[in-house]
């Protein structure tokens, strides 16, 4: 009786122990996580009040606190879904993992270049996880990344037609006495053989300017520090982050443009959330374009959210400034309107607001919609005013009992929005677009369709078809039509009309589809399949793409 009382109190220890130190993971998890896709349809069948997804990447605990939820809902959750939870919740610490290292800590001791390589044991480099519950928590991860990447292109008329890609890196990450959160991403990947130029089919390569314009590896780096206590959170750092609501589409910040710095300060409470960030853009070189003489001129935007998540969705509230000079300590105030104070700044720099929500009136359905506001003139709605831009989206999505989502999305960007008649404020970074995924005067329909199958990685289908009004442009490169399609050419006054026509221009029609799935051979051992068809007008692109792959980056 006595040994079995022990046991008990050892378990409860232990338990207390790991729960202490998932709630205070206060690093962000990375959006290339599937955890996220594991997330939407949890949240889609009602398991996540006061949750949301409308802005990532999330902390680590928060994920965690969502995992939990779900878990309490284990009655409801299909074989398929309680397989890829338990390996949620080992990887995320919910559950207590085994663990096997190259260098020991006080609290990993397991080497891995043993048995253990080839179990389904967490793998590091180093781990350290202080165990004294009644003492602030302090954690340190540091993983290796490494992986084969081999892209094919169907194409009979080309013989050089495939790459192989090799990386390796490592990814830093913990928590420090419970309040301070840090992480830090590092790869590098080298064409090992093959046609270079496709992997600039990949936005991660082709926004790497090392390799697109000097023909060299790609180093690619993301980083940030992040300070929580209570109510309190603020960070600074280098990461890829997505802002709105949707499901393939994201109209205030998206993913295609590369990673931009930002320093963040946050309230958060159970409910509501405002979020103040100042982000750092890279804008157009007016002298040289690579090295030492390289000149960039200044460029930031600065963005506030203000978040309401009452139990059947949220509601956001968005608002940015784009501008193009010294710091302005106008947009660094945290707690401004910031239209009126592009106003009182003469009115030189490019602000937008916009709204977004989600709504759940029932338990596996959710609505999500954005709609933005780059410009617009009351009066002349309607009317085809050029200057009425704006931006919206609105998703659908169900998550069926057969472990199957069904998901449907439509988004529209009229005409000239994100431009500005000063085309270094236009929302470009690095001459990308970092809102919408498509350019202005273009609309997208997309189905999406993921089916669980007890792997962490969904069987993931997205159909999408895109049509764009492009602007025309004569043999030289002169523009002879502005149709209102590039968000660097705002109009030209007195040579084009100030009337314009959705998808008027060069009508590019776009049908596209995407095939991906994923098998976690080990813990950290996958190999992922992805299949891409693009035709676009007549001319149609095949791509198959297999990667070996050690972590998820």
């Amino acid at each position: 009786m006595k040994n079995k009382l022990k046991k008990i109190v050892i378990a409860f220890i232990l338990f207390i122990s790991i729960y202490n130190l998932s709630l205070a993971q206060v690093e962000n998890v990375p959006i290339v996580n599937p955890v996220y896709d594991f997330l939407l349809r949890s949240e889609t069948k009602g398991y996540l009040p006061n949750f949301s997804l409308s802005q990532l990447p999330l902390q680590r605990k928060k994920i965690v606190e969502a995992l939990k939820l779900v878990r309490e809902h284990e009655d409801n959750l299909t074989n398929a879904e309680r397989k890829i939870l338990e390996q949620f919740e080992l990887e995320f610490e919910i559950q207590k993992p085994e663990t096997a290292v190259l260098f020991y800590s006080e609290s990993d001791t397991n080497q891995v270049f043993s048995k253990k390589m080839f179990s389904n044991c967490e793998k590091s480099f180093y781990r350290y996880r202080s165990n004294d519950s009644t003492k602030a928590i302090t954690s340190v991860t540091f993983d290796p990344i490494a992986g084969l990447d081999f892209l094919y292109k169907f194409d009979n008329n080309n013989k050089n037609n495939n790459l192989l890609i090799g990386t390796l890196g490592g990814r830093l990450f913990g928590t420090l006495t419970s309040h301070l959160g840090y992480y830090l991403q590092i790869t590098n990947a080298a064409m090992l053989y093959g046609n270079d130029s496709l992997a600039l089919l990949d936005k991660k390569y082709f926004n790497n300017n090392k390799f697109r314009k000097l023909n060299s590896d790609a180093d690619i780096s993301e980083s940030h520090v992040a300070f929580e206590y209570d109510w309190f959170y603020s960070s600074i750092g280098r990461e890829t982050r997505l802002e709105g609501a949707g499901l393939s589409q994201r109209i205030f910040v998206n993913n295609l443009s590369p990673a931009f710095d930002a320093i963040t300060l946050a309230a958060r409470f159970s409910n509501f959330e405002y979020k103040f960030s100042h982000n750092s853009l890279l804008n157009f070189p007016v002298a040289s374009d690579m090295g030492y003489a390289t000149v960039i001129p200044p460029k930031y935007v600065a963005m506030h959210t203000f978040s309401f998540r009452p139990t059947w969705g949220e509601i956001n509230l968005f608002e940015s400034v784009i501008y193009t000079r010294e710091l302005d300590l106008a947009y660094l105030n945290p707690l401004s309107f910031l239209k009126s104070l592009e106003h009182s700044q003469h009115d030189r720099d490019n602000s937008g607001m916009g709204i977004s929500g989600v709504f759940r009136p029932m338990k596996n359905l959710q609505l999500k919609a954005s709609w933005f506001l780059d410009d617009i003139i009351i009066s002349k709605i309607g009317t085809g005013f050029w200057s009425n831009k704006t931006a919206w989206n609105i998703a659908g999505i169900v998550a069926l009992p057969n472990n199957l989502d069904i998901g449907i999305e439509y988004t529209r960007v009229e005409p000239y929005t994100y431009s500005h008649f000063n085309p270094q404020n236009s929302n470009v970074n690095d001459s990308i677009l970092f809102s919408s995924m498509i350019s202005p005067n273009s609309d997208r329909l997309t189905a999406l369709f993921q089916f669980w199958y007890g792997e962490r990685y969904p069987l993931k289908l997205s159909i999408n078809y895109t049509r764009h009004g492009a602007n025309i442009y004569d043999e030289s490169g002169e523009l002879i039509f502005n149709a209102g399609g590039d968000p660097l050419q705002s109009i030209r006054w007195g040579k084009d009309s100030e009337k314009v026509n959705f998808l008027d221009g060069n009508l590019e029609k776009i049908f596209a589809i995407e095939l991906s799935t994923g098998i976690e051979i080990i813990r950290g051992f996958n190999i992922q399949f992805y299949y891409n068809f693009q035709r676009k007008n007549k001319e149609n692109l095949n791509v198959g793409r297999i990667i070996f792959r050690f972590n998820d980056f």
